[in-house]
């Protein structure tokens, strides 16, 4: 009998816990619907898109966003398909992830954890971008499907949700480069397991998966500008980008301080005798951290591509994957490594507040029309091409969007109050329990710092921690 009370309540909690969450992904799609009932797009759409299109890997990011959209594609050719897919994506990772927290840390009150998933699975930055087009929704359901499996690993010493663990960490790393840095949130937490096979076990296949990422990639880079190598230029150029905030700030002694490198000697002199009011109008005086030197043409690092081509007669692609991945890699740590405090001061100190108060909501919320000379792509969507594509309704960028950084300010403090109430019960906490609050703070440490200090800060880089911060406060605060 009460086995059988016991089975009843376990599966009143589950339907419960998929009923709950999916209806508040169901009504937060809604909204974000009914005001922008066309996706949002940016620069970045257009090369997932072309990439789909093509069916071919693209040096600029990973293939994954684009496989994901031509899957979604085999089944239906609307663009509302992938709206869809995203929310049913977004809330099975998710539900996934609060099922296992409930499931390994019951809650001694059903009412407060049902808050906490309400809470999750409303979060407006990340129903936001279930209608754009764009790999952050993938790559937060990559994130939740680490972290349930990574807790499931620590908590059950389960096979399957290693194998939920490897197959998300393979898909992340197809959905953003930046995916490489995750397994030391897992890794260093699985060294502590009393199962230390089970731990060697989970281990080798995370650096096996690695690996077969990485042989893709070399594979893909060999077929797309015939070199053999696992760099694509990405991690230079953006190196190079944030190395250069401090040009425009060097003393005339500083400016006279040469690499002893024949090649980047030539790069700095480029870069000293041009555009330095230029760089200074882009960062509003040193006062804010920017991408543009990857983008824009009128930039130095633009500029010297044009005449690497112009000279070597290379394509965009293999020049941009030979500067990138050489000269200025070599450029962006040198400029780092003589001008350290300068590069604090320019770069990451006026990228810091993104971190806790993202002013730059950049696509969230900022719903642009699609322009004209880019409708032929959605029209692989079946997108008419005299279609008028535009928000029906300001509800989410007037009154939503303005409230958005201060969200995640708030989990910010509840985060921090968190840790300073994990210290002080310590001692209070199972092995679990405290395994697993490693993993999390690992998790917000690693994708905070590591974003903070490789790309100008935005605020959809941040749509995966609501979750994970709000996750680690309640288990601090969770009494058993």
């Amino acid at each position: 009998m009460k086995r059988t009370t016991k089975a009843s309540k376990a599966d009143s909690s589950v339907a419960l816990d998929w009923g709950l969450t999916g209806l508040c992904v169901l009504a937060g799609s809604l909204i974000v619907w009914l005001c922008c009932p066309y996706p949002a797009t940016m620069t970045d759409s257009w090369g997932y898109l072309l990439a789909a299109m093509e069916k071919r890997f693209i040096v600029f990011r990973p293939y994954g966003y684009s496989e994901f959209l031509r899957i979604v594609h085999f089944f239906s050719h609307s663009v509302l398909a992938v709206f869809i897919a995203q929310a049913l994506i977004y809330w099975i990772s998710l539900t996934a992830l609060l099922r296992m927290v409930r499931k390994s840390f019951p809650p001694r009150r059903t009412l407060p954890f049902l808050i906490l998933e309400a809470v999750c699975a409303l979060a407006p930055s990340a129903l936001f971008m279930l209608d754009a087009l764009m790999a952050d929704t993938l790559y937060c359901s990559c994130i939740f499907l680490m972290c349930a499996g990574g807790i499931g690993m620590l908590c059950k010493r389960s096979f399957p949700w290693l194998a939920v663990y490897l197959l998300a960490f393979f898909v992340a790393l197809n959905t953003r480069y930046s995916a490489m840095f995750l397994p030391f949130a897992f890794v260093p937490v699985l060294l502590f397991l009393r199962k230390r096979a089970y731990a060697a076990v989970a281990i080798v296949l995370t650096v096996a998966v690695f690996f077969c990422f990485r042989a893709t990639m070399l594979s893909n880079m060999q077929k797309t500008v015939g070199v053999r190598q696992f760099s694509t230029g990405f991690d230079g150029w953006q190196l190079a980008n944030n190395a250069m905030h401090v040009l425009p700030h060097l003393s005339d002694s500083e400016c006279r301080k040469m690499p002893a490198d024949v090649r980047l000697r030539q790069l700095h002199t480029f870069c000293l005798r041009r555009y330095d009011p230029v760089v200074l109008g882009y960062t509003n005086g040193g006062k804010r951290a920017v991408s543009s030197f990857l983008w824009k043409s009128d930039l130095p690092l633009k500029q010297y591509m044009k005449l690497t081509m112009a000279s070597g007669r290379a394509s965009y692609q293999e020049a941009w994957v030979k500067l990138g991945s050489g000269l200025y890699a070599d450029y962006g740590r040198w400029l780092i490594l003589h001008f350290p405090l300068k590069f604090i001061r320019y770069y990451l100190l006026p990228n810091l507040p993104g971190v806790f108060y993202p002013r730059d909501t950049e696509l969230v919320g900022n719903f642009v029309e699609i322009p004209a000379g880019k409708k032929e792509m959605v029209q692989w969507f079946g997108v008419p091409e005299d279609l008028v594509m535009r928000e029906r309704s300001p509800f989410f960028r007037r009154q939503v969007r303005p409230i958005l950084p201060a969200l995640e300010l708030i989990t910010w403090l509840l985060f921090a109050a968190a840790c300073i109430m994990a210290v002080r019960r310590r001692k209070s906490y199972s092995t679990e329990t405290r395994l697993v609050l490693w993993m999390l703070f690992l998790l917000i440490l690693i994708h905070y710092g590591s974003t903070w200090f490789a790309t100008p800060v935005v605020l959809r880089y941040w749509i995966p921690m609501h979750t994970v911060k709000l996750l680690f406060a309640w288990l601090v605060f969770l009494r058993r």
